[in-house]
This record gives C-alpha cells, sequence and structure tokens, in this order.
C-alpha cells in the first residue's frame, strides 16, 4: 500500500505539534494551545471577544484562526476563559480575510471619526496598516485558489 502523502501542516516543524481544532478553557484549568501557536504569525484581526484572528504559519503558510474569549463575571458568577486554534483551508482563510478587511475597514471609519479632547493612539492609522497587509494576503490567496474578487 502506498503511503499517504503529507500535507504542509503534517511535515511542519510548527504546524505539526498543533492539531486540526482545539479549545481550552484556561482561567479554571491547567490546559493551554500549544506553545507553537504564539510562533504562528498575526495576519489580521483582534482575536478577542468573537472576533476571529487570522494567523499564518511563518515556515508552510497554514492558516489558522484564533479566538480568545474571556468574562469576569464582574465577580458576579463563575467567569471563564477560553482559547481557540482551527487550521484552515485556503477556501476558509479567503473568506476569514475578507471578513477580517471588512471589519477593518468599519474600524478606520469609526476611529477616523472620532473627535476626543485627550490624545490618543492613531487607531485608524494603525487599523489602515492591518487592513494592507490583510489586503496583501486577500490577494495571494485569490490567485493562489485562481479566484477574482
Amino acid at each position: 500500500m502506498p503511503e499517504a502523502k503529507q500535507t504542509p501542516a503534517q511535515a511542519c516543524s510548527l504546524c505539526s505539534g498543533i492539531p486540526a481544532y482545539q479549545f481550552v478553557e484556561t482561567l479554571h484549568t491547567d490546559e493551554r494551545l500549544p506553545e507553537q501557536v504564539k510562533q504562528l504569525t498575526v495576519v489580521g484581526g483582534y482575536g478577542l471577544y468573537g472576533s476571529e484572528q487570522v494567523r499564518k504559519c511563518p515556515e508552510c503558510g497554514t492558516y489558522y484562526s484564533y479566538l480568545h474569549e474571556h468574562d469576569s463575571e464582574s465577580g458576579v458568577g463563575y467567569g471563564y476563559t477560553d482559547e481557540a486554534i482551527k487550521r484552515l483551508t485556503a477556501e476558509e482563510a479567503l473568506d476569514l480575510i475578507e471578513q477580517t478587511c471588512r471589519n477593518t475597514e468599519r474600524e478606520i471609519a469609526y476611529w477616523s471619526g472620532r473627535r476626543d479632547d485627550y490624545p490618543r493612539p492613531d487607531f485608524a492609522g494603525m487599523h489602515r496598516g492591518w487592513l494592507k497587509q490583510l489586503e496583501q494576503e486577500r490577494e495571494a490567496l485569490r490567485h493562489l485558489l485562481g479566484s477574482n474578487p
């Protein structure tokens, strides 16, 4: 019987240590995502409170969705801190990047319209930088998949 060909993620020194999907509750347990998750490059998105973050392996180019959720219950309830990582297909990565681009464009509009009486970082400018990176990834994936906007 011929050997099954390894995927790039299976052959990668980083991705081989990251499961296809893992969810952990970190506030009340010792569970943690694999250390390799910290070595993935952040492409865009917050990764907080329901807003997924796109991450990419710097070695093999595999994409992931990362999410960190926290609720302290304001001292009233049990609270939780959850983290999840999910390996994405190229099509899933493109969909998430397109969604993240739309969310980032809304953030730019919001922060561009803010007029506060106190100094704050240039959040609109930061988001423009993130959007540029997201757009580059989106175009690379569209080219890979042979799709047009």
